[in-house]
């Protein structure tokens, strides 16, 4: 196919590149230092207002929270060395003491409220807000407790120990993404520029591994080609989750390069926009759905890098069901729907629909494969491709036919109800497709409601089979977590969230020393 051919051609650019490269491929960089290409900048430096992948994926290497995840999936404590549930409304948290900000300020209970007061508080325009409906207070009992409250008996309330900590006082951030604020967390910022590059250094304050790097320097690369040259060359010392899978082989037989593959939670999804009225008719949306050849995309445009997915659960997350509807190829059956729908082909193979999909530059390859597979079914997608912030801004705002995107990180699926239940359509919540179903939002509230496991499992294997139905997203694939890094690197353990949390804790190693990382 035409897309297959420019895969291949960009890959014998990036060999003949890489073959005339000079010098030593490990020499390029201070041992102190890990260059981390990245594809873009990230939206919003403040914890308070990140949602978007890269914000996230840089912020929790410069603030902490009162919990994490796991690799496992399992709450962990952070600044919080303990907590307990005294009633079905009630969560108390006991921090850690001699936790300082990347400023040399000790963190206490005060910093822990007010992160939270800052959210909540009418002029704080954050998506985030929705996520903390149910929270009804947050009250510092002393220095290093801290008490809160939920309207109701609500069961993803260990989600909001999540959020991370900003100092007391700490601004709200300007219009334009400035230097973050101090975190209490591994690194700090001392240095951004929007589409170039961001600087970490060590917070002084913070335990590190005397041979782990002393700084990171995140430079932005939005050409896949380019960040495939920079490890190649030896200029850039890992990349993760954004190499192009036609040039992994490649990059596998560098002797300075090794490469970590894992299962992955990343879901990749089809959206659709409710306001349109065809897209409403959910014959149309499952003849879409019939005529996407994912286990094809899967195999030749990511070869072989994800699992084809029945929803936004990965298998491994508790509540996952794996008893669902599924939609493989079937063109047959997609033009059957179009029929029953009242859209039936005109002489000569006519269009029937017509649909604007917004994408980044980034997924252009995808887009244009999704293009070519719907026409074969007289659906047209007029592409429109824009930068990150652009495109992301779009979509927050509702303003997409159909879009593709990734959800990262779901851990309870609490998030069912952040991104279908009608009450969270924008600009306070994440159903940026305006999806509207009152047995979902029974559902969703209900989940949310339960505080028994066994109960809540049996209801949102009810919420998966309904989304599985309903199609108000398309489940296309989680990703596989998968990075490319300087052998010299020691001890990074992926995610399957993509965290890149383990760069606080690698290690470096002299050039030329023996026994290269796995």
């Amino acid at each position: 196919m035409s897309a297959g051919r420019r895969w291949h051609a960009r890959l014998l650019v990036l060999t003949l590149l890489a073959t005339s490269a000079c010098g030593d491929a490990t020499g390029h960089r201070s041992v102190a230092t890990i260059q981390v290409d990245i594809e873009g900048s990230p939206i919003s430096t403040d914890p308070r207002f990140a949602t978007d992948i890269l914000s996230s994926r840089i912020n929790e290497l410069i603030f902490d929270s009162l919990l994490r995840i796991d690799r496992n999936g399992q709450f962990v404590g952070r600044l919080a060395e303990s907590f307990e549930r005294p009633d079905a409304t009630t969560i108390v948290f006991h921090l850690r003491r001699g936790v300082r900000f990347g400023d040399g300020r000790p963190l206490t209970a005060r910093d822990v409220k007010y992160t939270f007061d800052s959210i909540l508080a009418p002029e704080t325009m954050t998506p985030k807000r929705a996520g903390l409906s149910q929270l009804k207070a947050v009250t510092a009992v002393d220095d290093y407790t801290i008490e809160m409250k939920t309207t109701d008996a609500y069961a993803p309330a260990l989600e909001f120990a999540l959020q991370n900590i900003v100092p007391d006082g700490t601004p709200l951030p300007a219009r334009s993404v400035a230097i973050a604020p101090p975190g209490a967390g591994p690194f700090r910022m001392t240095s951004f520029s929007r589409d170039e590059s961001i600087v970490l250094e060590r917070n002084p304050y913070f335990p590190a591994p005397a041979a782990g790097p002393r700084t990171l320097f995140f430079k932005v690369v939005p050409d896949p080609t380019v960040r495939a040259l920079e490890l190649t060359e030896g200029v850039a010392d890992f990349s993760e989750n954004n190499i192009q899978p036609d040039v992994l082989p490649y990059l596998g037989k560098q002797p300075h390069l090794a490469i970590s593959k894992s299962p992955g939670s990343s879901y990749r999804y089809l959206a659709f926009n409710f306001h349109d009225p065809y897209l409403r008719d959910v014959r149309v949306r499952r003849a879409i759905a019939y005529s996407i050849d994912r286990v094809s995309i899967i195999q030749s445009m990511i070869r072989g890098g994800a699992r084809a997915a029945t929803g936004l659960l990965a298998p491994e997350n508790w509540a996952y069901e794996d008893n669902l509807p599924v939609y493989n190829y079937d063109l047959a059956r997609a033009n059957t729907l179009l029929d029953q729908a009242g859209y039936p082909r005109g002489p000569g193979g006519m269009r029937r629909l017509r649909f604007v999909y917004k994408t980044t530059p980034e997924q252009l390859n995808f887009a244009q494969a999704l293009q070519a597979m719907l026409k074969r079914v007289g659906i047209s997608l007029d592409i429109r491709s824009n930068e990150f912030a652009t495109f992301y801004s779009d979509i927050q705002r509702g303003n997409f036919d159909l879009t593709s995107m990734n959800w990262v990180g779901i851990n309870d699926p609490h998030h069912y109800y952040m991104v279908f239940d009608s009450k969270m359509t924008p600009p306070h919540g994440m159903n940026r497709g305006y999806y509207s179903n009152p047995e979902m939002d029974r559902l969703v509230e209900s989940g949310d409601s339960t505080l028994d496991l066994a109960a809540r499992k049996n209801i949102y294997a009810q919420v998966q089979r309904l989304a599985a139905e309903d199609l108000p997203y398309v489940s296309l694939w989680w990703d596989d977590t998968i990075a490319v890094m300087n052998r010299e690197l020691r001890g990074f353990t992926p995610y399957p969230n993509g965290s890149l949390i383990s760069l606080a804790t690698l290690t470096l190693q002299e050039p030329g020393a023996a026994e290269p990382a796995e």
